[in-house]
């Protein structure tokens, strides 16, 4: 009896013992559920504090950009000034200027204020009739009395006087001495003596309103005077202020003119002067201007 007793406590003993066993199961099954979530949270907890790091370390790598940024606007300042460079002072090189050379026509080849060269009256002198303008080339400019023909109309703005001899041999007696040249020239449509011509006292070197250098000047033609005398002066257009002294040359003495040559001195006529040649056959009287030609010529600048 004894002996069963034990037995039935054994077995009263060691059923529950196997009840148990389940529930520590179960505990073993959570603890093993509980460490994932365990270690799941040490992870978002290491990340949380990687992101609260993360700033910290970000900080000097947002200033680099604001250092390498700064350099880069500095640049375009150096590239505009090599672009406005003195490119645009080239235009220097135009002047003239050229220019320059504009300025010696108009002083070589007319005189101030009228449209080409004239012997007689000076560019500001006014004569409202040819014949005014002949009148006084002769008495002021040659110094003898004028003794004129009509006035022959070329055109509108221009015609030809004939010069003649006083006639001493009476009525029919005078002959013709020049032909001079008149045109109206300036602002004020003035009467001027462009030339007088005639062939028995030519002048052929040189050419009527030719530009000549200032220096000795050779004039040639061919002539004809008393005793074969040929007077050749010069002055400044619409002047009586001989330049230098009257030179005498050979020609013809007889009918047929004849070659002469005479030099003279325009050394110290400032350039741009007209200056008028006038070239006479000697008559032997005073109040006789013998036969004669007369041309301008501009001194060279």
């Amino acid at each position: 009896m004894t002996t069963r007793s034990t037995r039935s406590t054994r077995s009263t003993q060691s059923t529950p013992s196997r009840s148990e066993h389940p529930v520590g199961r179960r505990r073993r099954r959570s603890l093993l559920l509980l460490i994932p979530f365990a270690f799941l949270v040490g992870v978002l907890f290491v990340s949380c504090g990687d992101d609260e790091a993360s700033p910290a370390t970000s900080a000097p790598e947002t200033t680099e950009p604001a250092t390498t940024a700064a350099p880069t606007t500095v640049t375009p300042t150096t590239v505009t000034p090599t672009t406005v460079a003195p490119t645009t002072v080239a235009p220097t090189t135009v002047a003239p200027t050229t220019v320059a050379p504009t300025t010696v026509a108009p002083t070589t080849t007319t005189p101030s204020g009228l449209e080409q060269p004239a012997i007689w009256p000076a560019a500001d002198v006014v004569f409202t009739t040819p014949e005014d303008a002949a009148r006084s080339f002769v008495e002021d400019l040659i110094g003898v009395p004028a003794v004129l023909g009509e006035f022959m109309a070329g055109d509108s703005r221009s015609g030809e006087i004939e010069v003649f001899s006083p006639g001493e041999g009476g009525p029919g007696s005078s002959v013709v001495r020049s032909l001079l040249l008149l045109r109206q020239l300036g602002p004020d449509d003035g009467w001027f003596v462009l030339a007088a011509v005639r062939p028995e006292v030519s002048i052929d070197e040189p050419a009527s309103g030719s530009t000549v250098p200032a220096a000795p000047l050779t004039v040639r033609g061919a002539a004809r005077g008393y005793e074969a005398t040929i007077l050749v002066s010069a002055f400044p257009a619409g002047t009586t202020d001989r330049i230098g002294d009257t030179v005498i040359a050979s020609g013809g003495a007889l009918e047929t003119p004849e070659p002469y040559e005479a030099v003279v001195d325009l050394t110290d006529v400032p350039a741009g002067t007209v200056v008028t040649l006038l070239v006479r056959g000697d008559t032997g009287l005073e109040t006789d201007p013998g036969e004669f030609s007369a041309i301008p010529v501009v001194i060279a600048g």
